[in-house]
């Protein structure tokens, strides 16, 4: 997984002169993660903070390494005016948690999958995590892969309604 981190000597540049490095992680990097990647970054050029981000995204599992986004995801976000057809999946393994500042999970199997490569558990957040509680005690955005197309829809509307406050929260930690 290529993270474009560091300037020509390789170093790393000081944290407030850089971007913070966000990386979306569901399973296999080709449905719910490469969308809540393309959401955030059009939420934040909307709120006029597309420069202190660099968004990216990753699967837990190496199965769906090299391909395109899955194309029901992709005729979702088409439909809601987002583009993943450049999307190529790639896999995050512990030799990379570093790379970023912030890893953002879509379920709570992903968030387990981090820690356990040694991610540090206040940088691991669920992408549900200011979502007001709904009763049932929901934390995952549901994997729509085995399902039908509403379940690509509702994936698509959870990651939208949740992007904006991980963005504000995001730039809050930043302070």
């Amino acid at each position: 997984m290529t993270t474009g981190r560091g300037g020509a000597d390789g170093a790393a540049p000081p944290a407030e002169a850089r971007p913070l490095r966000v990386l979306f992680v569901c399973l296999g990097n080709i449905c719910r993660s490469p969308l809540a990647e393309a959401i955030a970054r059009r939420q934040a050029e909307e709120m006029g903070v597309a420069d202190r981000f660099h968004f990216a995204s990753a699967g837990t599992g190496d199965w769906h390494v090299g391909c395109g986004a899955d194309p029901r995801s992709a005729a979702t976000a088409q439909r809601f005016g987002l583009d993943l057809s450049h999307h190529r999946a790639q896999q995050i393994t512990a030799a990379e948690i570093a790379d970023w500042d912030w890893l953002i999970a879509m379920d709570r199997a992903n968030r387990q999958q981090l820690l356990a490569m040694g991610a540090p558990p206040e940088r691991v957040w669920m992408m549900r995590r200011f979502e007001a509680p709904d009763g049932n005690g929901m934390e995952d955005v549901p994997d729509p892969y085995y399902g039908g197309p509403e379940g690509f829809v509702l994936m698509y509307r959870l990651l939208r309604d949740n992007a904006h406050a991980i963005i504000e929260a995001l730039l809050a930690q930043a302070r």
